[in-house]
């Protein structure tokens, strides 16, 4: 009987993580995925490109971006980080790019990050079974001794490492099978909830802008703080970071606020507003601010106003002008809901933090079971955070296991 080191369940990041972590320490290890290819979640990951993780080196303000929970981080992300990660690609030769603090294959392409993978996998000899689904594991001793497959395949092994993901992107094979493993075995999963997903709003003129991306605008949920960040506009709504990484607080019926200028005040943007149209005074003002604002949301704009696009900049007056700046410095849209798990970049909630070691990734209620990635209770912010999330937890296990 062949008995492994470690079984890893979940053939995502973290799983493969761990699988190359432990074996290059010449553990004995079987990696087990349900569906007929690894990684499947991992090829979407940056739409298609990959941003493997973000080099942001204070940790502290790293884990900021998890929210109250994210100090849960801290001791493995000392072990593997930021800078661990871009050396682990690195040293193996897969090239890499940086877009500000955003770290992405230099490619462009998923499928590279994945063959990297796949590839160590090989070389250190651990042994991968596709298209094989867990049905339970059984016990001896108070202790997991083997996981029956759904083919009746039984799995012995010394540690087992649940890497299953979270709920979204259920097509991916993400459907929370980790977290009736979990629950069967007395963990606490906390309420689960899709995060990371674009948002419906309610006012229809907004499909008019489909595909516009704003860059560095004011964003303002409700009453909260304005913040700056990018967004974009849908067939049905609102997405791109700053929305994203807002989801998780938006309910239905709030209220979202742009502002085009944020670093300009009302006072500031009229001063500029009257310099600018002194000096094209003979101009049409959409010819004018068609420089400053894209076209089709300056056509939108002009039309809340009650301007029409084709009026000259000298016979614009005192009040037009501030209807202008207020309706670029506070657009309004109301909120409908969330899109579900099936639109959703990431899960909220999971294995509850409280029963797992933060250097080890082991459970504190079942001796060689071991939990990384998306199924634990930790989800970040847009940006690179989570795939590294998943890197660290899943090298984390893979430097710890016991023999």
């Amino acid at each position: 009987m062949l008995k492994y080191d470690l079984c890893i369940i979940g053939g995502g990041p973290a799983g493969m993580m761990a699988g190359v972590i432990a074996s290059k320490r010449g553990k004995r290890v079987v990696l087990i995925e349900k569906n007929n290819e690894l990684g499947n979640k991992l090829l979407l990951t940056g739409g298609g490109r990959c941003n493997l993780t973000n080099k942001e080196s204070n940790k502290k303000k790293f884990v900021s971006r998890f929210g109250k929970q994210g100090d849960f981080l801290l001791s493995s992300l000392s072990f593997f980080g930021p800078e661990e990660t871009i050396h682990f690609f690195t040293q193996k030769g897969l090239a890499l790019k940086f877009e500000d603090t955003k770290v992405y294959p230099k490619s462009d392409n998923s499928k590279d990050v994945l063959n990297f993978f796949k590839k160590e996998l090989k070389e250190n000899n651990v042994k991968i079974l596709i298209n094989s689904e867990v049905s339970d594991f059984i016990f001896k001793d108070k202790k997991i001794e083997k996981v029956l497959l759904k083919n009746d395949t039984e799995i012995f092994a010394s540690n087992f490492l649940i890497a299953t993901g979270g709920k979204a992107y259920p097509q991916t094979g993400s459907t929370g099978d980790g977290y009736s493993f979990a629950k069967k075995m007395g963990h606490k999963v906390t309420e689960l909830k899709p995060a990371l997903t674009s948002i419906e709003i309610k006012e229809k003129w907004g499909t008019i802008l489909k595909g516009l991306s704003l860059e560095k605008i004011g964003i303002k949920l409700n009453n909260e703080k304005q913040i700056i960040g990018d967004v974009l506009f849908t067939h049905f709504g609102l997405s791109g970071p700053a929305i994203l990484n807002l989801s998780e607080r938006i309910k239905s019926k709030d209220e979202i606020y742009l502002d085009l200028f944020p670093q300009r005040s009302m006072e500031d943007l009229e001063k500029d507003f009257i310099n600018l149209f002194e000096k094209n005074f003979k101009k049409s003002i959409f010819n004018v601010l068609e420089s400053l604002i894209p076209s089709k949301l300056l056509a939108v704009l002009l039309n809340f106003s009650g301007i029409k696009k084709e009026i000259i900049c000298r016979n614009i007056s005192k009040e037009d002008r501030r209807k202008i700046i207020m309706n670029l410095k506070k657009i309004k849209f109301t909120v409908i809901g969330l899109f579900g798990f099936e639109k959703a970049m990431v899960t909220k909630g999971g294995i509850s933090l409280k029963e797992i070691d933060s250097k080890t990734m082991k459970s504190k209620l079942v001796s060689n079971l071991y939990f990384a990635g998306e199924v634990i209770d930790l989800n970040g912010e847009t940006g690179g955070y989570n795939l590294q999330m998943c890197f660290t937890t899943g090298a984390a296990v893979g430097a710890n296991i016991d023999s």
